[in-house]
This record gives C-alpha cells, structure tokens and sequence, in this order.
C-alpha cells in the first residue's frame, strides 16, 4: 500500500536529483508574500460571507499565570532586557487578547512545571510542551498549537550517522523533555542529563557529550546562533511532536478560552504572522509565484515505501533550492512535476487544510519552482 507522507526538507543525500530554483518574484525578489493578512472582506451578495471564527470574550478570568521555561528559543527566552520573550510568549498573548483576558508569565525551571501547574501554582504552561498521553494524566492541554520532531545532532565529522549508532554513545538531552524520554526508551546510550537545553549544546561543543536529541526548531537555532559548537543535525526529524498549552484540569474556563483564542488568531491570520516572524518561514499565498523559502516547505509526492513511492529524500540547497532524491529512475518524474497533482506549499497552509494542501480545489503545481536541472546519480 502507499503511504502519503508530508516531507520536509533536510541534510544533502548524493543520489539521483532533480533540483528546482524558485522564480524570482516580478516585484521584490526578498519581499514575502502577503500569506498572513487576514482575508479582504468579500463584497455585498445576496447570500452572507461565512463567518471567521472568532473567541467569546471572557472577561471573568481576568489575569491567568502562565509558566514557561525560558531557555528554549525561539520558543521562550529572556532577552539582554530581561524580558521573556520569543514564539510561545507572542501566541499566548495573541490568545489573551482575542479571549478577552490577560496574562501574567512567571520564568521557572522545567522539571517540575507540570507539578506546579497541577498544585496550582500557575492556571496553564506554554514552554514548548508535548502533548502526550502521560502528561495528560495530570494536566488537560489546549489544541494543538505548532508540531515540532526530535532530531540527532552531532558534531561536523562524528562516526554517529543515525539513532541506530547510538549504543554506548554519551547522549545529552534536556532533563524531562520527549527527548530524555525517547534516548531512555529507544536506545542503549548513556543519557546525559541537563537542567536546559544549552547546556547540553555548550557540552557538544566541548565534547562532554557525542550526541543530544532535541526539539528541530530550537536545535536550528541555536546551532545557528552559536557556530562555534561545530554542530550538525543529521537527517529529518524521527518524531512526530504536537505543542500544545497546558492548563490545570481544574480550570476548564481558562481552556475554553485559550482554544477560542487559538482558532481565532488562526483565522485572522495573526498566527502566521507570529509563525513567521520567529520561525523565519514565509508561507507564499494560494496561488502565489513570487519567491519561496526552500526550507520549512512540504511537498505533495509519494514517499519511498519498499518499491513504491516516488521521493526518498527532500534537500534545502539554500534559500531558494531544493533537491529531491528519487526512490529509483522515473522518467515520467518531469511531467509530474509540471502538472498540477504535484504541489509545493507551506507546511502551515498543509496543516490548515487538514493535511491535503487544498489541491483538489486549488492546484498550484510547482508554485514558485521552476525546472532547473536534471542530475542523474550513481544509484
């Protein structure tokens, strides 16, 4: 049977490749597109636009306390000025505000946060949290908000070419986090813990440690951030990981309003924006030629699956290319490629559609590819 998968774009494989280029845009080749402005408002018909979902007020909560662990950027970090800030901080108070409450955010360690939030301490959590059934034992959590893999990062030239090399490695991982959960239960390396995540990069970089498992998005940046660490992720992420916030199972109130506040910043747009301002991704409109980012697109095609499938591997060159890796020689591969059953988007637009990308109703081919050479590999 074939599988669908969404793939996304990851480390270089040296096989058979077709790459594309994006088109520069007629306009301003750097200019994102206009994808997170709200919809304009449809003309006066005879029959009413549908209408955006939006949150119902709720004045009576007041002031919520939120706790986060601010060490995980970009999700949470404090800034030269001491203020929290970062992905979390903004949706939360986006949240707040089309709810109709405010928030109070209170810095703590991360062992530990979910006990507190149980006792009381906080009404609710947003640091970057999993969603998993354990948790759920003593928490309830908010829908879904963004989905983050665990990925194994190492450092440039390490014999670790994958999970499987792992046994009898010094692995470091934050203490509590899913990636201190999956090293403990899927592999046989000593799992190095630390109280957060940049310890355990800074002990990478000094060579304390041979691995980490972590979060892809927060490993991206700090490798980006700190390129004296000499570190690399290697492959896509092995995990699927679903944030959401974490609310105390005595305050059904707060969760109500925070899922309202949720689907309504969706709605207007105003989670994409936040989306792209701290995850550096802009996610091109239906329909859009102008210029895409290479990086954090997904890909409408048939995953590799014994002798089916079309695609093993997704490559970001650089910011403007992308390379795939073919299961095996497909001469029809280029035709597939110019029609419209083939589709480049943006993995947020994916997701709001449900996991199709709309290409029924709205095809959109290559998007903001073009054909721009054709390799073929050894393999």
């Amino acid at each position: 049977m074939k599988h669908f998968r969404l793939l996304t774009l990851v480390a270089i494989l040296m096989i058979a490749a077709l790459i594309l280029t994006a088109c520069p845009s007629s306009q301003t080749g750097t200019e994102a597109p206009a994808a997170t402005e709200a919809p304009a408002q449809a003309p006066a018909a005879t029959e009413p636009a549908a209408a955006e979902p939006t949150a119902v007020p709720m004045a009576e909560l007041g002031t919520i306390k939120v706790g986060t662990n601010a060490e995980y950027p970009p999700f949470e970090s404090v800034d030269e000025n001491g203020n929290v800030i970062g992905f979390d901080i903004d949706i939360m108070n986006a949240i707040a505000k089309a709810a109709g409450f405010e928030v109070e955010f209170v810095n703590t360690r991360w062992d530990g946060i979910f006990v507190a939030l149980s006792s009381g301490e906080f009404d609710a959590v947003a640091s970057a949290a999993t969603i998993t059934d354990e948790r759920k034992q003593a928490v309830d959590f908010s829908d879904p908000y963004f989905n983050a893999g665990q990925v194994l990062v190492v450092k440039k030239g390490s014999d670790i070419t994958s999970v499987d090399d792992l046994a009898g490695k010094r692995v470091g991982v934050q203490l509590g986090t899913t990636g201190d959960i999956w090293s403990s239960e899927n592999t046989q390396a000593e799992v190095v813990r630390y109280d957060e995540v940049t310890l355990a990069f800074q002990a990478l970089g000094n060579g304390d440690v041979d691995a980490i498992i972590n979060d892809a998005p927060t490993s991206a940046d700090i490798l980006k951030a700190n390129p004296e660490i000499g570190g690399v992720i290697l492959g896509e992420p092995f995990t699927d990981e679903f944030y959401g916030i974490a609310v105390n199972k005595n305050r059904q109130d707060v969760l109500k309003a925070i899922n309202e506040g949720l689907a309504a910043i969706r709605a207007s747009g105003e989670y994409d924006q936040i989306y792209n301002a701290w995850l550096g991704v802009p996610a091109a409109a239906e329909g859009d030629s102008g210029a895409a980012m290479a990086e954090g697109m997904s890909f409408g095609l048939e995953s590799c699956d014994g002798f089916d499938g079309i695609v093993q591997k997704v490559v970001a060159v650089d910011d403007m290319t992308v390379e795939f890796d073919l299961c095996k020689p497909d001469p029809a591969f280029l035709s597939k490629v110019a029609f419209s059953a083939f589709g480049i988007q943006p993995s947020e637009w994916i997701e709001s559609t449900g996991g199709t990308g709309d290409l029924l109703d709205h095809p959109i081919g290559t998007g903001a590819y073009m054909l721009d050479s054709w390799n073929r590999g050894d393999s």
